[in-house]
């Protein structure tokens, strides 16, 4: 699964280049450096913290495609998606889904790499710093805050020292500019901006924007400094000095160093450039505001949920809905079919979604009961939401399902509709104070949020069905436990087997020392689907060779299976087997190939 620090850092990387070409465009020849400082801080500062600040997304469909939605979305972990009807394709779908795990968790161990180098880089940076500093002679003579040291080779500047070599002697000429160069950075506190952006770079280690990011930066300070320098100095004599103290490299990359090669022709052109007036860079300023709007309102605004974290089982539904491409086996009944109690894992593994019907629908439910069916017959209604015409509930009993029922009556409702329905269902389960964490009444609710308007809107189909309720007498007792042989439908969890396989093994971790051969070639275990969907008396089937230590080893890897697969059917529950249209309790054997271990 991706982790959602590496999602942000693509996030960020891709925010800061747009966000600093935009800066480039519009201020690479304004000569209002003080506002250009600003900017480059606000740019780094927005970059890094858009991408985690949470906005509320409109419930109205909206045209356009925003990008780190859309970055989102390409970056769910294969987990997360639907397992492939076809059951023969099974095990070379899991092996290929193993892979691609594979894959993410080393781009996820090469980007830490990154970080990691990156880090030990920036602190070597700070330790020899430090180390000048202490081990440096101070030169009174030439300034309270000035070190001289023999590993220095230039003159740079850095938090409140300026750094001199220990064997050069300059003409007083030389170090008045050098001091008053070298000061300015110091009083202006550029340290700080350097030593945010080295931070920065850290996390963005991969990312060229970074790098761009910082010499733009390095450059705007060199020209505040460069412009104070000539208030007081001939410019051809500033040139002269900067030419001869030049230097081919810095000696530091968080310091400043006083006269590089590489970007002096650069300085020297900034010099002569004719003072942008306020008027010009305001409209710079407006026109940089409005496009940096545009670009976080097109990349963040929309699709940021609550929970965007790559977490498979934490939605605006509760901890036990799975947020994926699933929306139509989350049940969303009419309030009347539904307990207090129902709001909780339920039946198939699923929470039951209450709803409100409208004055308008009502009405329709009351006219099919008066209608079509007499007082004589006991009949049983339900009416549910669903993001298709083929209902949840009757889909489960397909293709014999139970005798009598009827699909009375299917429309597709509009936006009007389904806001009418989702505003009367909140102000029913907050009058109940269920769904509020601040205001617990029941504790098997404790885990029940009322879902988003936005999670409503897919279930915009409203069907209402019936059956006798003579036709639905159970045969069977709930203690009754069939062999598969024994059903007319054996049970099967919710997604699919192979989504199902995937889950377990993916949450087992196997011990350093234990060889995949000394595992048998499928581990088998049995248990007994509920006629509920629940599993329950899971038992090992397979058994264990190897020595003593060997086994221990090994059992506590079938533990971890044991356990993973009692939780993963919590959380996506079980359809259970039929037996003459009628659900009930069975035992189901499940062969785990060791080769996804």
């Amino acid at each position: 699964m991706w982790n959602p620090i590496l999602i942000w850092s693509l996030k960020a990387g891709l925010l800061l280049s747009l966000l600093y070409g935009v800066y480039f465009f519009l201020f690479r020849n304004n000569t209002q450096f003080h506002l250009k400082r600003v900017l480059l801080l606000s740019v780094l500062a927005a970059a890094l913290l858009w991408p985690v600040i949470k906005f509320s997304a409109s419930v109205k469909p909206v045209s356009n495609t925003q990008v780190f939605q859309k970055l989102d979305e390409s970056l769910i972990s294969p987990a997360a998606e639907v397992a492939p009807k076809t059951a023969q394709v099974g095990e070379v779908q899991m092996t290929e889904t193993s892979k691609t795990t594979s894959a993410l968790d080393i781009i996820w161990w090469v980007y830490l790499t990154g970080v990691a180098i990156s880090l030990l880089v920036f602190f070597s940076e700070l330790v020899k710093l430090t180390y000048w500093r202490l081990t440096g002679t101070e030169m009174r003579d030439l300034g309270k805050n000035v070190i001289s040291h023999p590993s220095v080779k230039y003159p740079f500047s850095f938090w409140k020292w300026i750094f001199i070599p220990e064997s050069v002697d300059y003409s007083e000429s030389e170090w008045i500019v050098i001091q008053e160069h070298e000061n300015l950075h110091l009083k202006q506190k550029h340290t700080v901006d350097i030593l945010c952006a080295a931070l920065a770079q850290c996390a963005l280690w991969y990312h060229p924007a970074i790098y761009l990011f910082q010499k733009g930066m390095k450059s705007n300070h060199e020209a505040l400094a460069d412009s104070s320098v000539l208030k007081s100095t001939n410019f051809g004599r500033y040139t002269e000095i900067l030419l001869a103290l030049s230097l081919r490299t810095s000696s530091v990359t968080l310091g400043h160093s006083f006269a590089l090669i590489s970007s002096l022709s650069k300085r020297l052109k900034v010099m002569k450039l004719k003072k942008t007036s306020k008027r010009s860079s305001y409209t710079s300023l407006i026109s940089f505001a409005v496009l940096a709007l545009v670009i976080a309102s097109q990349t963040v605004s929309y699709g940021q949920n609550e929970k965007a974290n790559n977490n498979l089982y934490d939605t605006d539904l509760g901890v036990t809905i799975h947020k994926g491409r699933d929306y139509s086996l989350i049940p969303i009944f009419e309030k009347s079919l539904l307990q207090l109690d129902d709001l909780q894992l339920t039946s198939y593994g699923r929470i039951s979604i209450p709803f409100i019907l409208s004055d308008k629908y009502q009405e329709k439910v009351d006219k099919i009961k008066q209608t079509y069916y007499s007082n004589e017959e006991d009949r049983t209604f339900w009416i549910e939401l669903d993001d298709n015409k083929d209902s949840y509930y009757s889909s489960l009993l397909k293709p014999k399902g139970i005798v009598g029922t009827e699909i009375e009556f299917v429309v597709e409702l509009g936006n009007d509709d389904l806001k009418e329905f989702y505003e009367l269902t909140v102000a029913w389960l907050k009058e109940r104070k269920i769904g509020d964490p601040t205001q617990i009444s029941n504790s098997k609710s404790v885990d029940f949020k009322i879902i988003s308007e936005e999670d409503f809107f897919q279930h915009k189909y409203l069907s209402i069905h019936s059956y006798v309720k003579s036709n639905y007498e159970r045969q069977y007792n709930k203690s009754d436990v069939f062999s598969t042989r024994q059903v007319d439908k054996s049970p099967e969890p919710i997604g699919g087997l192979n989504q199902f396989l995937n889950n377990v093994t993916l949450k087992t971790v196997r011990e350093n020392g234990l060889d995949i051969s000394e595992l048998p070639k499928t581990i088998e275990f049995e248990f007994v689907v509920s006629n509920q969907g629940h599993v329950t008396r899971v038992d090992l089937l397979s058994k264990v060779k190897g020595d003593e230590e060997t086994q221990v080893k090994v059992y506590r890897l079938l533990r971890q299976l044991n356990d993973n697969i009692q939780s993963v059917s919590r959380i996506y529950g079980w359809k259970p087997a039929l037996k003459d249209n009628e659900f009930v309790s069975s035992k189901y054997k499940i062969e785990i190939p060791k080769s996804l271990l």
